[in-house]
């Protein structure tokens, strides 16, 4: 078994080096497509304290962004070290950022230079930061703000900036940000390097064959990726000398992070949900007014750990599942603070912005049925689904409503039209314009009442025009096998649960037609993997969420333990995951998925 798992870890080294060269080969230097363009003024390059940025080099960048038609260029210095370069092209794929506007890997941290225009719109931007945490997060911010209009390039010219202890954790701080301030991927990726380091180092003893080809596979990878065209020069020592190097900067970097989080002080604890958090319980059916109802399931905020309980109930008569009591107005506003933007914003946003394959579904179930020409999206967030669909249709309106301030800033990056704030039913009455369709993605459940978000949206809808509904499948077979791990019920945000039978009878109570109901294509899969993250972080919360108390040396412990169960459960979890979502959307397996989706027209 060890020595299987050293020849497949071997295999791994390799491939991932043959990965990394490709991407290192499309990489151009500046110049490479200049021909006659006369190279313009208007660019913003933003450094790092101590770096210089050569005229010639600043030319070179702003007429390779007019010739290309980029909006951010990520410089890379000519002799940037063999590691790092080998770091920069694991994570980023230059022909990615071309073709996928919801790429955002951020760059190689040294230079970055901006088109007027952009620097203008992401105000205010210095030209020189504190550090490399300070630039991969201006990097990742131009790269929404310019979606498939960023690039990399190598400027031979430009020198390479010391990457000290410090600015090596707050980089790493950054580029694992979208997980904080509830899970904290920095020292868990430092604790999986360790483990990569030590199998290394073990391997040869162990298993001397196995072993051995594992530990000379890593070592020659920056050789093999970046030896052929335009190598670093420490490429060969780097290679030779990789596994103490690694050391090295491990143990460095992990002294950075303590020093990091004993400077950071004590974190200021979040107040306590407020006292009217709850409305009466009622004791009918808010959605077929029946009496016969059945308690299903009791629950606690398993995604902020915020304090408090929630209760669902199942009406006997019509299946609609609801929360009951359910959150005030306040509570709600409690329980959404800080989740779709401020601390957990940068989480919630990668969330979105991994789900690509699902909005491209989504784009293709409204392309069946018409060409959009103006488009609302309600419940946008950030616009994830409009920047996705424009690259469908590039000469419609695509405009965003939500309660969140985050709709303001996708109006800001361009990635909706107009941006409207409030709550839907209150705001139909007032919009500039009608609608050939509506979409409604995950955002029925989040309502208070779902008919009257029905009704607006008939409201605005043009004769003809389609609205498009996808929410939680409360007849899921996982809603019951997991229990309060079942990321759907999304407690305490998701207020109803729809059952299809009867948002079908709603849809055709306001006067729709119900053109297409889509069960196991809808699916998103991800069930089983995550609810051993759930579980996971109910048994051993994490020590980094602001709404708990400080850790103590147990809590971290636990927590540890934790994580290392968790990564094998995960891996198992993945497999049945998509095997059954791939069944589902190709009708090779019967029955609901954990979504539904259902089109409906205006007659």
């Amino acid at each position: 078994m060890l020595r299987a798992a050293l020849w497949a870890l071997a295999a791994a080294h390799v491939a991932e080096a043959l990965v990394v060269r490709r991407r290192a080969n499309s990489i151009e230097p500046l110049g490479h497509s200049l021909g006659e363009t006369p190279a313009p003024s208007g660019v913003a390059v933003v450094a790092r304290a101590g770096t210089t940025v050569d005229p010639a080099t600043r030319a070179a960048a702003a007429a390779d962004m007019a010739a290309g038609g980029t909006l951010a260029l990520d410089l890379v210095p000519g002799d940037l070290p063999a590691e790092r370069a080998y770091r920069l092209l694991r994570r980023v794929t230059p022909a990615r950022l071309a073709a996928d506007p919801l790429a955002t890997p951020g760059g190689a941290h040294e230079v970055l230079v901006l088109t007027g225009s952009l620097a203008e719109r992401m105000a205010p931007v210095e030209a020189v930061v504190a550090d490399r945490g300070a630039l991969a997060r201006l990097t990742m911010r131009a790269q929404r703000y310019a979606p498939a209009a960023t690039a990399v390039r190598l400027a031979p010219g430009l020198r390479a900036a010391p990457q000290g202890p410090k600015d090596r954790w707050r980089e790493l701080e950054e580029l694992t940000a979208l997980a904080r301030p509830l899970y904290a991927l920095a020292p868990l990726l430092l604790g999986l390097r360790a483990a990569h380091l030590a199998a290394l180092v073990a391997g040869p003893a162990l298993a001397p064959v196995a072993g051995t080809a594992a530990l000379v596979t890593w070592s020659a990878q920056p050789l093999v990726a970046l030896g052929r065209r335009r190598p670093p020069p420490d490429v060969v020592p780097a290679s030779m000398a990789r596994v103490p190097a690694a050391v090295a900067d491990l143990v460095r970097t992990a002294r950075a992070g303590v020093e990091a989080v004993g400077e950071a002080g004590e974190r200021a604890i979040r107040p306590p949900p407020p006292e009217a958090g709850f409305e009466a319980r009622r004791d009918t059916c808010p959605w077929c007014g029946g009496g016969d109802l059945a308690a299903r399931l009791d629950t606690v905020d398993l995604f902020q750990f915020k304090p408090g309980r929630f209760h669902l109930d199942e009406c006997r008569a019509c299946g609609h599942i609801f929360q009951n009591p359910r959150l005030s107005p306040a509570g709600l506003a409690y329980y959404y603070a800080e989740f779709y933007d401020g601390a957990a914003e940068n989480l919630t946003e990668a969330s979105f912005a991994a789900m690509g394959r699902i909005y491209r579904r989504r784009v293709e179930v409204i392309s069946r049925h018409c060409r959009p020409k103006a488009c609302l999206d309600v419940g946008t967030g950030h616009g994830h689904f409009c920047l996705v669909a424009r690259g469908r249709w590039p000469d419609a309106t695509f405009d965003g409503l939500d309660l969140s301030d985050s709709v303001h800033e996708a109006a800001r990056r361009g990635w909706i039209d107009t941006a409207h704030q409030g709550a839907f039913p209150d705001l139909a009455d007032g919009l500039p314009r009608s609608y050939d369709v509506v979409a409604m993605h995950h955002y029925l459940e989040h309502t208070r009442e779902p008919r009257r978000e029905l009704a607006a949206a008939a409201k605005v809808l043009e004769p003809g025009g389609h609205l498009v509904i996808e929410v939680p499948d409360p007849a899921s077979p996982w809603a019951r096998r997991l229990g309060r791990y079942w990321y759907s019920w999304f407690q305490p945000q998701h207020q109803h649960f729809v059952p299809c039978e009867n948002l079908v009878a709603a849809l055709e109570d306001v006067g729709l037609e119900v053109r297409e109901v889509e069960r196991g294509p809808a699916n998103q899969g991800g069930d089983l993997f995550t609810a051993v993250v759930l579980l996971m972080q109910r048994v051993a919360p994490s020590p980094h969420a602001p709404w708990r108390p400080p850790p103590t040396r147990g809590d971290r412990a636990r927590r540890l333990a934790a994580l290392a169960l968790a990564v094998p459960a995960l891996a198992v979890a993945a497999v049945p995951d998509l095997i059954l979502d791939v069944a589902l959307r190709r009708g090779l397996a019967r029955g609901p998925g954990n979504a539904y989706r259902v089109v409906a027209r205006r007659s």
